[in-house]
Parts: C-alpha cells; structure tokens; sequence
C-alpha cells in the first residue's frame, strides 16, 4: 500500500530534530579541536596589539634579558614559563626574521624577538590578559614596534635600570649636552653616534612624552627629558656598557 511506503510527520519531526542536533554538535566539535593558523601573532589588547601564541596569549620580555640569554631561571620559570615552538608558523605581518631560537642554561630552546627571549606568565588565566606588565619593574608585553626599551643590569655593584634600542643596545646622555641641544660634533660623532627616532613606542613604565627630538645637522638626535641619547661605538654587542662614566661625562641614561 502506498501508505506504508510513506514516512509520516510524526515520524518525520523527531528525525529532523534528531539531525539538526547532530549536526550542531559536530559544528562544535570541530570549532573546539580547531588547529590556530600560526604559532604567533599579533593580539589586541588593553595596551595594544602585543604578540602571543596561537590561541592569544601574551608573550612577555624581562628587562635582565637584555644580553640575549635568559635570567629567568629555577622558580622564575614557575611564574613565567617558556615559549618556544619548533619550526613556528608565522602570518606575514610579522617580519619571521626577528625571531630566533636559543638553547637555554637548562637545555630547553626558547623563541626570541630581535633578541629577547619569550615567556609567558602564570597568572594569566585567559586570552588577553596582561597581568605581567611591568611586574617588579621587569617585565613587559612583548610588542613587536618597540622604540626603547628597559634593560637591568649591575652597575657599580648595584642593579640599575637604563634605556635601550629595540635590540637591547645600551643609550647614553653626555653630561655636556644642553637641553635639545648636542655638544659632540666631529669626531666626537664617530665614538659617539647618534641614537635616531622619531617615534616613540616604549612599557608602561615609561612616559612616551617624555622623549622627544631635534635636527642635529640634517640627523633626527632622539632625547629623553630633553637630554640627547647616543650609542658607543666600543660597545660590540647588546648589553654592553663600555660607554658607562668614560671621561667621567658619558653615563647610561638611568631610570630611577
């Protein structure tokens, strides 16, 4: 009978109902064991796009890293663990030749930017979050369009904070200088060259207004509080201080 060859609405509905279900599940499914597209990226947050990995979270540097190792050793790794990713997927926004890898006192590798090694931090529960920024005056979110950066090291024998370039080369002021103002020409020049910027992006524990700069002879000299910041050409690599008290008028440029 044609009857029986039918299939009828109150049968039809709960199948229905039964696919739809179905259906959405496995939408979902999906989404949660969804691969990210890149090992590391740029995120939005409340103190602008940083990087982090994959899934959003934040990638941080410490101030003591600044020689291009980690300092962050034992228990600092309890609190602020390692990213590394071996052979990382990186979107073409961000320029893959920044990042670097280096092998760790304890053996692990870990992931750099222009030389700083990455971490995460522990009390960071979700995407977004940016609870490290400037965590005992040390840490800080990991953006990729630093200007000027914060280094510590001992000086004298005592830990000092003093400003860097992006890549962790030490900035001097040279106690002859006027406000906006440089009194080392010439020669001068050559052991001293100028530190050139005219932006401004730095942590939360600087004040970007208070950098600043001026034409010194067709060259943009960048200043902090008015004072010209400049390299030292004996310095042969990140983290060096060869410059500190030479002459007894150069000085890195502390941060109190």
């Amino acid at each position: 009978m044609k009857l029986q060859n039918r299939i009828s609405k109150g049968t039809l509905l709960p199948l229905l109902l039964l696919l739809t279900v179905f259906t959405i599940s496995s939408c979902n499914d999906n989404d949660g064991d969804a691969t990210p597209e890149y090992d590391i990226q740029l995120t939005e947050t409340s103190l602008g796009n940083i990087l982090t990995d994959g899934e959003g979270r934040s990638l941080y540097f410490f101030t003591r890293d600044v020689n291009g190792t980690s300092a962050c050793e034992g228990g600092c790794v309890t609190s602020w663990p390692v990213f590394n990713v071996e052979n990382p997927r990186i979107p073409a926004s961000l320029n893959a030749s920044y990042f670097g890898t280096i092998t760790r006192g304890d053996g692990q590798e870990q992931m750099t930017y222009k030389g700083w090694p990455l971490y995460y931090f522990a009390n960071d529960a979700v995407q977004g979050d940016v609870n490290g920024e400037n965590v005992g005056g040390s840490w800080y979110v990991a953006k990729p369009d630093y200007d000027v950066l914060l280094a510590t090291q001992s000086i004298g024998g005592q830990d000092a904070r003093y400003l860097v370039d992006a890549t962790g080369n030490t900035l001097y002021r040279f106690q002859n200088d006027g406000p906006n103002e440089s009194n080392c020409n010439g020669g001068c020049l050559t052991n001293w060259p100028i530190f050139s910027s005219e932006s401004f992006t730095v942590p939360s524990a600087l004040n970007g207004t208070d950098f600043g700069s001026f034409d010194n002879e067709g060259t943009i000299h960048a200043t902090f509080n008015n004072r010209p910041l400049y390299y030292f050409a004996n310095d042969a690599q990140r983290g060096d201080l060869n410059g500190h008290e030479v002459g007894n008028v150069w000085f890195v440029e502390e941060i109190q």
